[in-house]
């Protein structure tokens, strides 16, 4: 498997906002100052700036962690929490979530609730020579059925392998699996998308694992 790209490294925590700020206090001075030390391009300018998601949002600002390379950062907050976004790796904007914890509790006494949950989103562009239907010789098979009847030169295939839960679709509740073929790549590129509801880390070794299912090992 070659990963082509981490196109989201989501890190999400999940908490009552009012535990931050139990005294009340005037936030515009902070959502300024957040904004100068991670070099946002936009910053709300209020506590009612809010964005068509009902978030304060910060976008692309810039980051530094342990790995000394200037990560491209966005920060969403919201009522019940707040949510970071990267293209690197989860756990780097996890680290980036950290250090504005640890920033707002020396600067203003903000403390971010050590009782939270704290969840993931990664979305990674990847190549694998397999097609999906090889999974199960019979797909393939079927997959010549359903051409025979669909009026077209271009090449069929399966396309995507999804999974959810069944109460999919409601608050809360974790993303889709997906594995699919990257729009609107060319089959031959070997172009794959894939989303998960967890770290960039347990995202890939899922893939590599399903590029074993793949290859019958």
């Amino acid at each position: 498997m070659n990963i082509l790209y981490v196109g989201l490294a989501r890190t999400i925590w999940l908490f009552d906002f009012g535990l931050l700020n139990p005294k009340g206090m005037n936030l515009r001075g902070v959502l300024e100052e957040i904004g100068k030390r991670y070099q946002f391009a936009q910053t709300p300018k209020n506590e009612l700036d809010f964005d068509e998601q009902r978030s304060l949002s910060f976008k692309s600002g810039a980051f530094t962690g342990q790995r000394k390379v200037q990560l491209l950062v966005n920060l969403s907050v919201y009522s019940d929490g707040i949510v970071a976004d990267t293209t690197s790796d989860t756990d780097e904007t996890t680290e980036f979530l950290n250090d504005l914890a640890k920033w707002l509790s020396d600067t203003y006494g903000l403390v971010v609730p050590k009782e939270r949950r704290e969840n993931y989103l990664s979305q990674i562009d990847f190549q694998i020579a397999a097609p999906l239907a090889v999974l199960n010789p019979r797909l393939g098979q079927f997959v010549k059925r359903v051409e025979g009847h669909i009026n077209t030169k271009s090449q069929l295939d399966m396309a995507s392998i999804q999974f959810w839960t069944e109460d999919f679709g409601k608050p809360g509740v974790p993303a889709p699996v997906k594995i699919e073929r990257k729009i609107p790549a060319p089959f031959s590129s070997n172009h794959y998308f894939s989303q998960a509801p967890i770290t960039t880390k347990n995202h890939i070794a899922l893939l590599n694992e399903f590029e074993a299912l793949l290859g019958g090992k």
